[in-house]
């Protein structure tokens, strides 16, 4: 009989605080092991040492490498991709997902092949919806799935994006309760419930696959995914629609990733970055203008000086536009 011994856990904004509470909430002798990522991008992170001081069990870093252990928890460390292969944890620096180095969903995924049903995924509050898609691949490799209440969190946004993909949506203190209570619990008893659970490890494997290792992407991507008419925002390839999620998502073959919440917010991002660079050079060019037309004048070219002039006014006028445009966004 397999047990639920193996817990991945995904926040980010405002996720200190709910980590903390729920650690504070775990026993010594959790017959499970707990893996955290929080959005914490390159940034030196003191997260393990908090958690050590909020409740009994011990957090370190992970090591590339290392065995999991229960009783322990694993944190990601700044700037690299936590994930699960056979018995030990791995750091990676791969491409980004959502934008996010380290993020929730390659944890989530390699979870989801490596672990199946012993998994338990954790989806807290934070911003977006890192995290979505792998909590729906947690659940469908068998795993079970719990959602911190978007009304208890401090920022909404994942936990309403995966609460579709929720077993149980509830505050984070009854959540915690509940984690402690499956803990160590008896997992799908083999038979028919792994046949149907198999195929979905294997599916969470390939995309795993595709987003690290594979020769080959593009051959890997056909497999589950369709080109699309979008182009990545980070490299500027061909970005792959995966065809058998209920999210709408999309993936690269250089390994980035993007729900297409995030890759909305990141199309936002380039419009206001194109927008600012074309008011620099529209705005260069109306100085430049005015300063022939000045230049025209002193010569005596009234013609010449008329149409720098003109031409400076209309550069103006388009910068007035165009900032009207940021504004309003």
């Amino acid at each position: 009989m397999t047990h639920r011994d193996f817990i991945a856990v995904g926040a980010s904004s405002g996720g200190v605080d709910a980590l903390q509470a729920l650690a504070s909430g775990l026993p010594r002798d959790l017959p499970a092991t707990v893996v955290i990522v929080l959005h914490v991008g390159a940034h030196q992170s003191l997260l393990p040492s908090l958690l050590t001081m909020s409740g009994p069990l011990e957090a370190s870093h992970a090591v590339d490498g290392e065995l999991y252990k229960p009783g322990r928890i694993y944190v990601a460390p700044p700037d690299l991709h936590l994930i699960v292969e056979g018995p030990r944890l791995r750091l990676v620096h791969g491409s980004k997902e959502n934008f996010a180095r380290p993020a929730i969903d390659p944890l989530f995924r390699s979870t989801a092949a490596e672990v199946g049903s012993r998994a338990i995924g954790v989806i807290l509050t934070g911003l977006l919806d890192d995290g979505a898609a792998g909590l729906e691949a947690i659940r469908a490799c068998g795993g079970v799935t719990l959602v911190q209440d978007p009304d208890d969190a401090f920022a909404r946004d994942m936990p309403v994006h995966a609460s579709p993909f929720a077993d149980h949506v509830l505050p984070l203190g009854r959540l915690t309760a509940l984690l402690v209570e499956l803990a160590g619990g008896a997992a799908d008893a083999p038979g028919s419930a792994d046949s149907l659970q198999r195929p979905a490890r294997q599916r969470a494997a390939l995309e795993q696959l595709a987003w690290l290792g594979d020769p080959s992407p593009p051959a890997a991507l056909s497999q589950f995914a369709a080109p699309s008419t979008y182009t990545c925002p980070e490299c500027s390839g061909t970005l792959w629609h995966v065809t058998d999620s209920r999210l709408l998502r999309y993936r690269c073959h250089t390994g980035h990733a993007y729900s297409l919440v995030s890759l909305a917010g990141g199309r936002r991002d380039d419009v206001e970055r194109s927008l600012m660079d074309a008011m620099r050079a529209l705005r260069e060019h109306e100085m430049t203008s005015r300063a022939l037309g000045e230049h025209f004048g002193r010569q005596g070219d009234a013609a010449a000086q008329t149409r720098e002039e003109d031409t400076a006014r209309r550069a103006g006028e388009a910068v007035s536009v165009l900032q009207s445009l940021l504004v309003e966004r």
